[in-house]
Parts: C-alpha cells; structure tokens; sequence
C-alpha cells in the first residue's frame, strides 16, 4: 500500500500553534517568569495549547493539524440512486481509500482516481464528502482502473434494506492547507487564558496582591488586580473571554454547519 508523508513547519507536528508563536501573539511584553526569574517550562505552554486545540476541535468538529483519517460509515441507499454520495466527519483535503466490507469481509475497493472531493482555491473550503464517478476500465480483479470484487457481489440480497450499518471504510487527509487566522486566533486565546492566570498568580509572588518597601522616610508601594477573587491579568483574561464569546458560534456556522438526514 502507498505511503503518503507530511512535513510541518512547527515545533511539534501535532500542535498548529507553536509555543514561539502563542508568546509573541499574545504575551508580548509580559516576562514569563517567577520572582526569581525562572522561565515558565515550555511543557506547561504546549499543554496549554493542546489543551485549547482539543476544545476547539471538538467544538466545530474538525482537525486543525494535517492527519489521515481511518473511519468507517453507514451505507444508506438513498445516497446512491444517482451519483454516489458519502458524507464523512471532517473536512476532505485528498482522498486515498475507499472500500465496502460486509461482515468483515471486503467485497469492493474503489481506485482513487474514481473518488472525487469538490475542490475549490479558497484555503478554507474543504468539504466533508466523497463522491464516486467512474473513469475508463470495467469491473476486474487486477484493481486497475475499476473497483475491485471480492466473494459476493456487493449488496446483493440486501437491497430492500434501506441502510447497512458501518459498510464504508474510507481514508483520507483532513485539516487545511494553512490554518485560518481566525480559528489560529481562537485556540491561541483558549491557550493564553490558563497562562494568563497561572502568572497573574506570581506577578509579586505567590499569594501576594501587594508590595511596600520603607527606608528612611522614603516609601514605595506597588499594587496588582490580584486579589482572592480577581486574577493578576484579569483584564486581559475578561477581553479574550468576550472575544471568544463573539466568535465561537461565528466560527460554528462558518466550518461546522449542520447535517440532516431523514431516516
């Protein structure tokens, strides 16, 4: 079987925001570092962010780094009356399998050069299906320009069933050719908010809210938003929470949308 490779030009493959990326975005200016000038450890930030990305991915039900897809779907007979239609879960970038099984025997395997995605150059609008169109050659056992037959004729005996549970299994790249700037500005405010909070903690020390020093009539008082109730950057930890507020259900409409069927 034919291996496909993807580099990614981040620190870690899995993560679409990297750590540089996350501090020079939304810390500039702020030393990320205890009182005693200690360096929050990098592991701390990628789990900030992994963390964001999970959610964001759950939201809107998509992936936002490059993978290859393994799933397996329903066939229902409905999507087939004319050109064969296959809705999947995530968003389709390249297609690279397509086969059906009953009973876990495989009974056809489509070529690649027969599963069409709809394309289109906006970088974002990938779609989440697979559609079947016939190229040139007929039904053979060599896999050479044809779907491909094994034991029974697929189907047969089961057509006055309207579906056959977990049928399809399919293979493809999912994500984007380049994340967009707003689902990159929505996971890197997810992230920063854990960080905000954990430094607002330590801005003059752990616990405390703030700092006298007294020398000789002379005095200096400095003072945080840190409180019981309030965190350090508590402001900026309000201003992400009412941007995200505004755009996760604008970024649900955009990349999730809705599927309906009737059964």
């Amino acid at each position: 079987m034919p291996t496909v490779a993807y580099n990614f030009p981040i620190e870690r493959s899995d993560l679409p925001i990297s750590t540089t990326e996350l501090v020079s975005r939304y810390f500039f200016g702020i030393g990320l570092t205890d009182q005693s000038g200690n360096p929050i450890d990098q592991k701390s930030i990628e789990f900030h962010i992994e963390s964001a990305v999970e959610q964001l991915e759950g939201y809107l039900n998509l992936k936002l780094s490059k993978q290859i897809i393994e799933e397996s779907l329903h066939y229902y007979v409905d999507d087939f009356t004319e050109w064969s239609y296959l809705p999947v879960s995530y968003p389709v970038l390249a297609a690279h399998e397509m086969m059906g099984l009953a009973a876990g025997q495989t009974q056809l395997t489509y070529p690649t050069d027969w599963i069409s995605i709809k394309s289109t150059n906006d970088p974002t609008g990938a779609h989440r299906s697979f559609y079947l169109v016939p190229g040139s050659g007929g039904v053979s056992v060599s896999g050479s320009g044809s779907a491909v037959y094994a034991g029974i004729l697929p189907l047969a005996g089961w057509m006055a069933g309207k579906s056959i549970p977990n049928y399809w299994r399919v293979k493809y790249c999912t994500s984007f050719q380049k994340l967009p700037a707003d689902l990159a500005d929505a996971a890197g405010k997810l992230a920063s908010i854990g960080i905000f909070h954990q430094m607002g903690d330590i801005i003059l020390g752990a616990g405390i809210a703030s700092e006298s020093v007294s020398i000789d009539g002379l005095s200096q008082s400095i003072s945080t938003t840190s409180s019981a109730t309030n965190a350090g950057y508590g402001a900026r930890i309000t201003g992400y929470l009412a941007d995200l507020k505004l755009s996760l259900p604008r970024l649900k409409l955009k990349y999730d949308g809705m599927v309906i069927r009737s059964m």
